[in-house]
Formats: structure tokens, C-alpha cells, sequence
């Protein structure tokens, strides 16, 4: 009896062509990143984790909280911490780094006693990122809670201008990035529109940027998944905010369709937006400078999968598959128990992926002929043609199989 959902997972994948680690089975060019790509990073143990954890994955660019994203209140970072993060970021290869605020600031509540609580949180995001030297924090652009959206665009445009005079008067660096959202409830930023809007509010600001999150804007309806909708929602980006205000993007799949207003990210390729929309994303001039994070589920073992799918994209790959791959019986003993993940050119057979699967490792050797394989938890003929995400499992006789 095969066990499917007792597989293990490798806690950090590497990119090594040995079946002990992942095998990237491609015809597809050279995977060296051509512009500034990562993840958002866990802080678990020191925000100085986050850079370890980034650099571990192969991230030029990592996001980070600065702070518990569900508190208002922060204790100011130590030196000890300062210098922890100013270590880690030596000889990382990490080049781009960006906060993410506090998902309970609010500036444009209608609430004065929320709305002063969260210009005071957001002022503590600045503060920190401006020591730890962090370029960018990212925000959402608040709520008007059914009170009203020309209000609510009017008492975001005066919390940014507050934060922002408050700020110079002290030479910070440290800008705000307003993140395009999914339109769920009352929430800003859901349209261009909107953004242009806050924008024009508060004037021109070096210090005053947009962040894009691909999820957001197709769940708010717009498109990307081909070369037409996808030209037709940058030129209606560059009309209304202007590309030159975009200072990072959220690269996530919407698991909702277009238009739908839902905020659900899902791993790159699997998603409503699919491998091309991406694709026409890091090979597009206009955002070559740009860095890009991905927020997608599963962060322990997926960030460092989705990092090197956009990474083959920007070096011109074409869009792939990716694959998992559980062994039992005796090959556990040759290429370990863990789940294996492996990049595959679309339209091939399980067949296929076997033989490549032999080729690249001769302790596979044989593997289609003794193992009877399953595919997505269904026992499966090496004529099915894999698709995105497939699950296969080999089992050799010996396991029950």
C-alpha cells in the first residue's frame, strides 16, 4: 500500500543536476538571474535570518517585516540586532531589500483614533527601516470602510504628506511603496485610477513609489496572460501612475479568476495568470530595473522553486512544469526518502520523464521497467502526459506496489 500524503519535503531544495537534490530536466538556457529576484523571508530567530535564508535560496532581493505584522507597537532594534542584519547582508549576494508595514495600519481609517494610531505605526516602519537601510516600505492603501472613498483617498494623500515632510525634516531615504490590491471590501489601490489619484495628491516625491502585485491586479481585472491584455494593462498603468513610479513587483498566481476581486496568491504557473503571463513579465525591458518578490504559499520549500522558475524566465527560458517526485522501496536507500522536485518542458509523458529521469542519474537505472508509478495519488501508464504540479510516485515491487 502506497502512503501518498506521508511523503517528506526538503526543507531547503537545492539546484544541484544530482538526483539528490532537484533535477531541472529542460532544454531551456541558462538559469543564471538577470535582475533582482527573491522572496518574502521569515524572521524567525533575528531579522538577520531572513538575509540567511534568502541568500540559502538564491535570492538576489528579499522582502521582510520589520516588525510582527499584527502589532501595533515595536520595541526599537537594538544595536546588537542592527548589527546582525548590517552582517548578514555582507557577501549575501542579496542586492535589494524592501519592508512589508503591519497589516493593521490603516491610513486613510475614517476612525481619528485609529487613523492617528496607524500615521504613528507607519512612522515606526520608517524609523526602522531607515536603520537597518531598507529603501522601500510597502503598504497597503487603507480602507474607507463604507465611509466614503473620495474621503478616504483625501486622508491618505494628508497621511502620506505628514509622514513624508516628518520625514525629510530628518534626511531619511526610507520611501513609501503603495501596493496595488484585490479590491476585497472597502480597501484603496484596487484601480490605477486610485493610485494615480494619491499620487497627484500628495505631488512629485522621490521618496513616494508604487508597488504591483500580479495577483492583485488580475483578481481586480487586469489581464496578463497574453501579449495583447498584457500590453493593454501596462499602457493603462503608465497612463494613469506612470511606470517610472513602480519600484517593486509581487510576483503571485491568483488561484481566483480575472476580475474576481478575491486576494488568494498561488504558486507561479499554477495559478489563473499561468507561465506566460510571467514569462512576458521578466523578459519585459521596460522592467528589467525592477526587482521582483514572490509571496506565494508554502514558503519553506516553494519560495526557493518559484525564485528559480522566474530566474529562467529572466535568462529566457521558456515556461515549464514543475514536477514532485516520491521514491519507495530500495530507491529510498540510493537518492533518499525526500520529496524531489524537478523543472520539466511541457507536453511530455510520464514515460519521458522517466527515461530523463535514468539518463541524468545512472542509479535510476530500470526504474520504468521494475516500478509501478502513481500519479496524483491514481495509479498511472507511462503514456499520461504530465501537467503542472503532477505528484508521481515510484514504487518497486518490494514496497507493496
Amino acid at each position: 500500500m502506497i502512503h501518498f500524503k506521508s511523503a517528506r519535503v526538503n526543507p531547503a531544495p537545492q539546484t544541484s543536476t544530482h538526483s539528490s537534490g532537484n533535477i531541472y530536466l529542460t532544454n531551456s538556457t541558462a538559469t543564471s538571474p538577470v535582475r533582482l529576484i527573491g522572496a518574502h523571508m521569515p524572521t524567525a530567530g533575528g531579522l538577520h535570518k531572513s538575509l540567511e535564508s534568502g541568500s540559502a535560496i538564491g535570492c538576489t532581493a528579499v522582502q521582510l517585516f520589520t516588525g510582527n505584522p499584527r502589532q501595533w507597537v515595536h520595541p526599537i532594534l537594538s544595536e546588537a540586532t542592527i548589527e546582525a542584519f548590517e552582517k548578514a547582508k555582507e557577501g549575501s549576494g542579496i542586492e535589494f531589500l524592501v519592508a512589508h508595514d503591519s497589516y493593521l495600519i490603516n491610513l486613510a481609517a475614517p476612525d481619528e483614533a485609529i487613523l492617528e494610531r496607524s500615521r504613528n505605526a507607519f512612522r515606526g516602519e520608517l524609523d526602522r527601516a531607515q536603520l537597518l537601510g531598507i529603501p522601500w516600505v510597502v503598504t497597503h492603501m487603507g480602507a474607507h470602510l463604507d465611509k466614503g472613498e473620495d474621503e478616504a483617498i483625501a486622508r491618505l494623500v494628508e497621511s502620506l504628506k505628514r509622514l513624508l515632510d516628518a520625514t525629510d525634516a530628518e534626511g531619511y531615504t526610507s520611501g513609501v511603496a503603495l501596493e496595488t490590491t484585490a479590491g476585497q471590501g472597502t480597501g484603496l489601490g484596487w484601480r490605477f485610477e486610485q493610485i494615480g489619484r494619491v499620487l497627484d495628491g500628495v505631488g512629485p516625491h522621490p521618496r513616494l513609489g508604487v508597488c504591483l502585485d500580479t495577483c492583485h491586479i488580475f483578481v481586480a481585472g487586469y489581464d496578463l496572460r497574453d501579449p495583447a491584455a498584457y500590453e493593454a494593462t501596462w499602457a493603462e498603468f503608465d497612463r494613469t501612475i506612470g511606470i517610472d513610479k513602480l519600484k517593486v513587483i509581487h510576483a503571485n498566481d491568483a488561484k481566483k479568476g480575472l476580475g474576481s476581486r478575491v486576494d488568494r496568491h498561488e504558486h507561479l504557473g499554477r495559478g489563473e495568470i499561468g507561465s506566460s503571463g510571467f514569462a512576458l513579465l521578466m523578459r519585459d525591458p521596460r522592467l528589467a530595473h525592477v526587482p521582483v518578490i514572490v509571496e506565494t504559499p508554502d514558503s519553506e520549500v516553494m519560495h526557493a522553486l518559484n525564485v528559480q522558475r522566474l530566474q529562467r524566465l529572466a535568462a529566457g527560458g521558456e515556461p515549464e512544469i514543475l514536477i514532485s517526485m516520491q521514491y519507495f522501496g530500495h530507491y529510498t536507500d540510493l537518492v533518499g526518502p525526500d520529496l524531489k522536485h524537478h523543472f520539466l518542458a511541457p507536453g511530455g509523458t510520464l514515460g519521458d520523464f522517466v527515461a530523463r529521469l535514468e539518463a541524468e542519474d545512472p542509479r535510476l537505472a530500470g526504474l520504468g521497467r521494475i516500478c509501478r508509478f502513481a500519479l496524483d495519488e491514481e495509479y498511472a501508464d507511462l503514456a499520461c502526459v504530465l501537467t503542472e504540479g503532477a505528484a508521481v510516485v515510484a514504487a518497486p515491487p518490494v514496497s507493496g506496489g
